[in-house]
C-alpha cells in the first residue's frame, strides 16, 4: 500500500507494512478480547439465555473494522497531533476534531451493521436486531471506542515524535560534523595559503643576502649560504603536505635558517639552545619559528658589530608549551605586533590564530637591560586536528 508506506515514512517509525499490520492487529486484538470477555460475562448473567453466534459475528466484524481503519486513524493523528511538542496552539480544537472522527467511525460501523449485517443475519438465522439495540450499543460502546482511539493517537504521536527527534538529532550531528570538517578544511587551506606566502618571503630575503655577498665578491660565503639554503628548502619540501610537524622538526628548520645567518655574520653571531625534551613532539605549523628568529636578526642584532646572541628556550608545564626567543640587540620600540613588523611576523600571528585560536599568544618584551624577548605560549592542541574526534566522542556519549 503506497499510502501506508508514505504514512510510515512520514512518521519516521522503522516498520515494514507487514509489521505495521501485525502490531495494529495486536493492539486491537487486546481490546477485542476484553470485549469478548465482557460479552461472555453478559451471556452468563442472562438467565437461560444461550450464547448467540450472530453476536459473536458482530463482535468479529467490529474488531476487523477498527483494525482496517488504523491507517486512517494514524493519518489523522499526524495531521492533527495531540502532543504539546508537536503543536504551537492549544489542545481543545484538535481533541474536538478527533472526537468528531471517532464519532463518525462509530456511526459508520453501526450504520453498516443495521443496513448490511442485520439483513444478512435475518437471512441466515431468521433473526434481526432492532434499531433500538443498535442505538443502545452505540452509546454503550462509544466511551470505550473513544478511549481506544485516543490512546492509539497519543501513543502513535509519542512514538513518532521520538523517532523524528532521533532523526533530527542525527541530521543535526551530521550537519555539525560536516560543517566542522568544512571549517577544518578551510582552516587547513588558509594555513597552506599562509605558508605559501611565507616561503617566497623567506626565500626572497635569503637570496637578497646571497646577492649582497656576491656584490661584496665574497663567493665562498655566498656558495655556503646557497648550499645551506638548498638543504633547508629540501627539508621544507619533505613536510610540505603536513599541516603540523613536531617541534623537534621545526627546530631543525630553525637551526638551518640560523646556520645561514651565521654564515652571513660569522663570528659576530652566537646561537644557543635550551630545549626541554618534553616539548619535542608538540605539534606546530611548519616554519612558525623562522619569522620570529628572522625578526631577531633583522631588528635586533643586525647592527651589532660583535657578541650578537640569540637564545631559543622551550619548556612544558601545566599551562602548556612555552617558547622563548631572546636576542641581545638594541631592544628599540621596533618590536611590536604591528604592520611595521613586516609580512613575516603578521603571517605568524595569523597562522597561530588559525591553528590554535585563543589558545596561543605571542608576547614581545624589552627588558630594561636591553635586548628583546619574544614568548610564544600555546595551551592546547591544534583546533583543526582534534575537533572532529571530540564531536564523535560527544555524540557517542
Amino acid at each position: 500500500m503506497p499510502f501506508l508506506r508514505r504514512l510510515l515514512d512520514q512518521s519516521k517509525i522503522p516498520l515494514s507494512v507487514g509489521e505495521f499490520w501485525k502490531y495494529s492487529f495486536g493492539y486491537w486484538g487486546i481490546f477485542a478480547l476484553i470485549t469478548l470477555w465482557q460479552l461472555t460475562m453478559l451471556w452468563l448473567m442472562r438467565e437461560g439465555a444461550p450464547m448467540e453466534y450472530h453476536e459473536m459475528f458482530i463482535w468479529l466484524l467490529d474488531g476487523l473494522f477498527w483494525w482496517s481503519t488504523t491507517p486512517l486513524i494514524l493519518y489523522a493523528s499526524l495531521k492533527i497531533p495531540l502532543t504539546f511538542k508537536l503543536r504551537k496552539s492549544g489542545l481543545m480544537l484538535p481533541i474536538l476534531y478527533h472526537l468528531l472522527i471517532v464519532t463518525f467511525l462509530n456511526l459508520l460501523i453501526n450504520t453498516f451493521h443495521y443496513f448490511v449485517t442485520n439483513p444478512l443475519m435475518y437471512l441466515a438465522v431468521g433473526k434481526a436486531v432492532p434499531l433500538e439495540k443498535y442505538i443502545f450499543s452505540f452509546f454503550m460502546a462509544y466511551t470505550g471506542s473513544v478511549g481506544q482511539y485516543l490512546l492509539l493517537v497519543l501513543g502513535f504521536n509519542k512514538v513518532s515524535y521520538i523517532y523524528l527527534y532521533q532523526e533530527l538529532k542525527q541530521q543535526h550531528f551530521e550537519t555539525e560534523l560536516n560543517n566542522e570538517q568544512l571549517r577544518g578544511q578551510l582552516a587547513n587551506a588558509q594555513l597552506q595559503s599562509l605558508k605559501m606566502q611565507l616561503n617566497p618571503h623567506f626565500l626572497f630575503n635569503t637570496l637578497h643576502a646571497v646577492v649582497s655577498l656576491m656584490i661584496k665578491n665574497d663567493i665562498r660565503k655566498a656558495t655556503r649560504m646557497i648550499t645551506t639554503l638548498s638543504d633547508l628548502l629540501r627539508a621544507v619540501l619533505v613536510n610540505q603536505k603536513a599541516d603540523y610537524i613536531p617541534l623537534q622538526e621545526e627546530l631543525k628548520l630553525t637551526r638551518q635558517y640560523l646556520d645561514i645567518q651565521q654564515i652571513r655574520f660569522q663570528d659576530r653571531l652566537k646561537v644557543t639552545y635550551d630545549i626541554d625534551p618534553a616539548t619535542e613532539l608538540y605539534p606546530l605549523p611548519q616554519l612558525i619559528l623562522q619569522p620570529l628568529v628572522e625578526n631577531s636578526v633583522t631588528h635586533g642584532i643586525s647592527d651589532l658589530t660583535t657578541n650578537a646572541l640569540i637564545q631559543i628556550i622551550t619548556s612544558m608545564d601545566t599551562n602548556g608549551l612555552k617558547i622563548e626567543i631572546y636576542d641581545n640587540g638594541i631592544g628599540a620600540n621596533q618590536r611590536k605586533p604591528s604592520k611595521g613588523m613586516g609580512m613575516g611576523l603578521e603571517n605568524t600571528i595569523l597562522r597561530l590564530q588559525q591553528a590554535y585560536g585563543d589558545k596561543a599568544s605571542l608576547i614581545f618584551e624589552q627588558p630594561s637591560q636591553g635586548g628583546t624577548i619574544v614568548t610564544l605560549h600555546i595551551n592546547g592542541q591544534p583546533k583543526t586536528k582534534t575537533h572532529d574526534e571530540a564531536l564523535l566522542s560527544d555524540h557517542r556519549r
